[in-house]
């Protein structure tokens, strides 16, 4: 595998570094590619002294609260038949496939149940496919339930004991790969991005290592299943990368092939963006013809699902920032189009919120959106705030995290910064005004240029030919009084 960029914000070493020439555009492609590097260069520039450090605010709703007495440490793994009953699992698992499924829909549901009965019916220990019963089961917990509870900590610390200790020597098997995949999930909704960017980083390792990207292997696994695990990790992976500005794993002979659409089924429009999405890295360069088309391409996409949405959203955010980097203007109608794509994803962010569904995007999408319409500064732009910051604070005050707390105190600042900025503006104008006001005169004002009377013989053919035009009194036009002599005191 080879890496795709390298370090922005953490203390990896590059191992594939643009070359001088190239340089500046590499690093205007890593601080647009991440938002944290862009909140960081706004705050900059409204408030060096203020500005907000750089970090990855609301890149998701954060570790959910705790009950009382559940303290760090004190979940151990144990079997999945001790943590749960198997009607219990099957109600998580039905919240799987019902939320999250349906836009990361990489398991066969069908087989997945038959396996989950068997389980629960067999008195042998369990296996690595205890890890996607865990995994399933956890994020099941975590779409039902606004805090964490010990049911669901006992799920997460089981999923992360498999994983991790069914590395072997061997190739990894799907079991342990599809684990893996949930793992992933589960941080990139929940955990600090360094440990969710390891993770992912691992996951596209071991598919690389059990070969699932070949379209040879793996003949107990269908092609189209394959192409979906692929494609989510990909997508995963990705992302992360460009958030932290930091090496993203590929395979030799990308990209893997779309996934068959599926009825109900948002996975293949949101995997529609990898190829997009991946011409963005750092280490291709683009004109600036080309990111509008980008915008316009990702604009004119039909996504169906509120999480997809906030997917597409995201790359629009993405392709905003570079435009502004490179002080790059928009037609009207695409600002028109923009502006509509961003309320309805506000919309579908508020949606997911209150249905209890915290994918990342829901806190992601709208402090970035925050963070663009303060640097597009138009009234379009600005009238578009409110409805933002009323979305974040509902996903704050939903999941009370220490992460969403310091994500909405942080939109509030970056304003407080725009309204100081504004109003240092208006009273330096406002100064220049008054140091050069129109002086006073006595002297007499200035006559108006009368009309010749070629002029006036012109304007009177003009009204006689137009009928429309009788009665109008054209008296400003011509800068002459209603009594000034001519043809209007006739």
């Amino acid at each position: 595998m080879k890496p795709k960029a390298t370090g922005m914000m953490g203390d990896l070493p590059a191992m594939h570094g643009p070359s001088p020439e190239h340089a500046g555009s590499y690093t205007e492609s890593l601080e647009a590619n991440s938002g944290a590097a862009f909140v960081r260069k706004i705050g900059l520039k409204m408030d060096p002294a203020n500005a907000p450090k750089l970090n990855l605010f609301g890149w998701n709703v954060g570790r959910r609260n705790p009950p009382s007495g559940l303290a760090t440490g004190t979940v151990l793994a144990v079997p999945i038949v001790d943590i749960l009953s198997l009607n219990h699992m099957k109600t998580l698992a039905n919240i799987y496939f019902a939320k999250v499924d349906p836009c990361y829909g990489f398991i066969d549901s069908a087989m997945f149940f038959r396996r989950l009965e068997a389980r629960w019916q067999s008195s042998a220990e369990g296996d690595s496919f205890d890890g996607v019963l865990a995994g399933i089961a956890a994020l099941g917990a975590l779409f039902s339930e606004i805090t964490i509870n010990i049911t669901e900590a006992h799920l997460v610390e089981l999923t992360r004991s498999i994983t991790d200790t069914h590395i072997g020597s061997a190739a990894p098997s799907i079991e342990v790969v599809t684990a893996w995949a949930l793992r992933v999930i589960y941080m990139r909704m929940t955990a600090p991005p360094y440990p969710t960017w390891i993770a992912s980083s691992t996951l596209m390792h071991l598919i690389e290592a059990s070969k699932l990207h070949q379209s040879s292997s793996c003949d107990s696994l269908d092609l189209d299943t394959r192409q979906r695990l692929i494609g989510v990790a990909q997508h995963l992976n990705l992302w992360i990368s460009y958030d932290l500005g930091l090496s993203r794993v590929s395979f030799p002979h990308e990209p893997v092939a779309l996934p068959s659409p599926r009825p109900g089924d948002a996975t293949v429009e949101l995997l529609g963006l990898l190829p997009l999405s991946t011409s963005l890295g750092p280490e291709n360069r683009r004109q600036d013809e080309e990111i509008e088309e980008f915008l316009l391409q990702t604009l004119s996409r039909n996504h169906t699902q509120p999480p997809s949405i906030l997917a597409q959203c995201n790359l629009v955010l993405c392709l905003l920032r570079r435009l502004h980097m490179r002080n790059l203007m928009t037609s009207p109608a695409t600002m028109e189009r923009v502006v509509e794509q961003l309320k309805r994803s506000l919309g579908a962010a508020r949606r997911m919120a209150s249905d209890c569904s915290p994918w990342q995007h829901v806190a992601n999408v709208p402090f970035q959106m925050i963070s663009i319409l303060l640097e597009m500064d138009t009234s379009a732009a600005l009238e578009l705030l409110p409805e933002a910051m009323q979305t974040l604070k509902l996903v704050s005050t939903t999941y009370d995290t220490e992460a969403m707390r310091e994500a909405y105190g942080t939109a509030r600042l970056l304003i407080l910064l725009y309204q100081r900025r504004r109003r240092s503006d208006t009273k330096l104008l406002s100064g220049l005004l008054e140091d050069h006001h129109e002086p006073t005169t006595t002297e007499s004002p200035v006559q108006p240029m009368l009309p010749t009377s070629d002029e006036v013989s012109w304007l009177e053919g003009l009204v006689a030919d137009v009928p429309s035009l009788h009665g109008l009194d054209f008296s400003q036009f011509l800068q002459l009084s209603p009594n000034t002599p001519g043809m209007w005191g006739r």
